[in-house]
């Protein structure tokens, strides 16, 4: 049975606006196709895609069966439960409101029943399962894939696929916070896509076309069709971000080429409203304003391959309770003192595993000098989970990371034989962060990746700054257990999560 890989491609989440819809009120069906990892699904009669108030919806049981996830419905309250592994998610037909291990999640379009099958938001479905999406326009297709490799580009079929999900996060970030309108950051491509000619003889021209925008999960994600340089501006007096796209201008399949717009930042509180507007010249150029509560930290990636331009938002970068500019993390060495955690096999503790991890990340963060390191615990104490959330408060953190190792029951089957990684958190501001930390996480652990996963945990959920809480490997598994307690090991996930940190931070 073939499983989903649970790693948001933050760079590839839903562009949809590239469809060219109006976004009106009324439903209407795509009439198109929806391709799996390059295999067309077989959609029931009458359950094709559909646009519904701006937000493409797909059926639910057709996807999530293709992806191996077992599906339920319950007709008396009309709601379906998807399940893997211990991933659960439960949708209610007609409510905003659905529920992802226990997390209560806002969705951006209610579920409908269509015939025999449900429709969910495609970015429900892209954010929970960690897909790919990507969008043909010209033959009508919705493209998801668990497999990045897969996935064609946004235009036509006969263009060449994008780029493997290691390329397209590798993009540099930019080396600080609030750089010059002058900095330009690194392409994570290698070769950049060449730059369509302007036509000839026509005034204001531009060599791009903006071809879709959308803000989602605290990211500005701009689709072009060409190689642009963006140029970003941190301002204050109000609080905004300034990115400048040069020689650009509006395609026609963004809101019907109007030369301004808004995006939708509903659910956002940090973010009081982006705009887009065509700045004229010859050529002319077109500029993303994003208005913030406070002053934000941000983090710019370009993809030449794919022409997507990506603007992640971090948090407020006044520097905690220290002062000094610096970003404030907070360390959390899960367990403690009364409180063991898990032991494995050979009687190893896992509040020592997480200790120790925490102790290498805190030198190595230190030794950098770009953060200011706050630990939870630094030796075999006990804390209750609210004294770990309360010192993250106090100390005004940007960022907390909190370090276990995980176990199955005994009563679970094959107990001793799960396996992995896998990076939680509660909250949806925290999903930038929980996105890059698990993709050093595995990097630093070489286990499988067991993915994403949204739980209600206290200190993920309770903590007002981004959190994520990575579980290391299964101490229950005598093999995974092993390699956790070795140096090696630690030493190399230690690293991981200190550049996972820094890369947030767009430090």
């Amino acid at each position: 049975m073939r499983k989903a890989c649970l790693i948001v491609m933050s760079l590839l989440l839903p562009l949809l606006i590239w469809t060219g819809w109006t976004g009106e009120s009324s439903a209407a069906a795509v009439k198109g196709k929806i391709v799996l990892d390059n295999q067309e699904l077989t959609l029931p009669s009458g359950a094709a895609p559909e646009n519904v108030n701006g937000s493409v919806m797909i059926p639910i049981r057709v996807v999530s069966e293709s992806l191996g996830y077992q599906v339920k419905w319950d007709q008396k309250v009309h709601k379906v439960t998807i399940s893997q592994d211990f991933k659960t998610i439960q949708l209610t037909v007609g409510s905003k409101l659905a529920d992802a291990d226990g997390v209560t999640l806002n969705l951006n379009a209610a579920p409908k029943q269509t015939g025999g099958t449900v429709l969910v938001p495609i970015r429900f479905v892209s954010e929970q399962f960690g897909l790919s999406v990507g969008w043909d326009n010209g033959e009508k297709t919705v493209y998801l894939s668990a497999n990045p490799i897969a996935m064609p580009s946004a235009a036509p079929a006969s263009q060449a696929p994008q780029p493997s999900a290691s390329q397209a996060a590798s993009a540099t970030p930019s080396p600080s916070a609030t750089p010059s309108p002058s900095a330009t950051p690194a392409s994570s491509s290698p070769q950049a896509s060449p730059t369509p000619t302007p036509s000839a003889g026509i005034p204001g021209t531009a060599a791009v076309q903006v071809k879709g925008a959308a803000f989602e999960a605290n990211q500005l994600m701009i689709a072009v069709n060409g190689s642009v340089q963006p140029a970003v501006t941190s301002l204050d007096n109000p609080n905004r971000i300034v990115v400048e796209l040069p020689s650009s201008m509006i395609a026609p399949d963004l809101a019907g080429g109007l030369a301004s717009g808004t995006l939708n930042t509903t659910g956002y509180p940090l973010i009081s409203g982006i705009s887009y507007s065509t700045v004229a010249g010859n050529p002319s150029s077109v500029r993303f304003e994003i208005s913030t509560t406070e002053r934000l930290a941000y983090q710019l990636t370009v993809d030449a391959g794919t022409g997507l331009i990506t603007v992640s938002l971090g948090t407020g970068t006044s520097g905690g309770s220290t002062g000094n500019g610096r970003p404030v993390v907070v360390l959390d060495a899960g367990h403690g003192g009364t409180q063991p955690g898990t032991t494995s096999a050979a009687g190893r503790k896992e509040k020592d595993f997480n200790l120790a991890v925490i102790q290498r990340v805190g030198a190595l963060l230190q030794n950098d000098g770009r953060v200011d390191v706050v630990y939870t615990r630094t030796q075999d104490v006990t804390l209750s989970l609210q004294d770990r959330v309360n010192i993250a408060e106090a100390a005004g953190a940007d960022v907390f990371v909190s370090v276990h190792a995980n176990a199955m029951p005994t009563s679970a089957k094959n107990w001793n034989q799960v396996n992995g990684s896998e990076t939680y958190y509660s909250r949806s501001e925290s999903l930038p962060l929980a996105r890059v930390m698990h993709k050093h996480l595995v990097a630093g652990t070489g286990l499988k990746d067991n993915g994403i996963r949204t739980k209600s945990l206290h200190v993920t959920r309770e903590t007002s700054m981004p959190a994520v809480l990575l579980e290391a490997g299964y101490l229950s598994n005598v093999s995974e257990a092993a390699k956790l307690y070795s140096t090696d090991f630690q030493d190399s996930l230690a690293r991981e999560i200190a550049a996972g940190i820094l890369e947030y931070l767009g430090l």
